[in-house]
């Protein structure tokens, strides 16, 4: 397991890639407006699951990125966080899942899926690592700054939400391996047999 500590820094900072996953830059969150269609940076998702097997799907707040759309539990890696650190931290700010729940998230994709995802008429390209969190409940406290209302859907209906293109991921990306893996976690499977898969 990665280390879980959440660094503590003044400002917050986005490392910035090329299409390659080579590391550009490091600008500050209120550069990412400036960034180009060239620019990529690291972000996380959860499916967080709770236990009837439905999925949570956040309708974004009104602004920032993908603004009122359909989303799952997503985030920025802030300065020189893991991908694990980053969504452990987005659990607890957005949904006020607490830390100790939030460490049970399983990593779904060993690295970041490349994806451009559409706000205000710009593409913004993010290397999405996905993650799974299946819960004992549907208790949550949202951030009211950053979602403006949550659903609980059924698992899969919530895959044909994303494959269909009515959240903020993109329509044209074959979703399949990563809904396999979700199911695996939902259905009590171990972890190497999704990091195998």
């Amino acid at each position: 397991m990665e280390n879980v500590k959440v660094p503590m820094v003044q400002s917050m900072q986005y490392r910035v890639y090329d299409k390659n996953g080579n590391y550009k830059k490091t600008i500050d969150k209120s550069e990412e407006k400036n960034l180009s269609e060239d620019d990529w940076l690291n972000g996380v998702t959860c499916f967080v699951i709770n236990e009837k097997g439905e999925v949570l799907i956040e309708v974004r707040a009104d602004k920032g990125l993908t603004p009122g759309k359909n989303d799952l539990c997503s985030g920025h890696l802030d300065n020189n966080e893991t991908e694990t650190q980053a969504m452990i931290r987005e659990l607890k700010e957005e949904l006020g899942i607490g830390v100790e729940e939030a460490m049970n998230v399983v990593k779904i994709t060993p690295k970041g899926v490349p994806l451009g995802f559409e706000s205000s008429n710009k593409i913004k390209n993010f290397f999405i690592t996905f993650f799974c969190l299946k819960r004992n409940s549907s208790e949550v406290k949202i951030q009211e700054e950053e979602i403006k209302r949550y659903v609980w859907l059924p698992l899969e209906e919530t895959f044909e939400l994303m494959k269909s293109g009515r959240t903020k991921f993109p329509k044209n990306f074959d979703y399949e391996e990563i809904f396999e893996k979700v199911r695996t976690v939902y259905y009590n499977k171990n972890k190497t047999e999704i990091q195998r898969n």
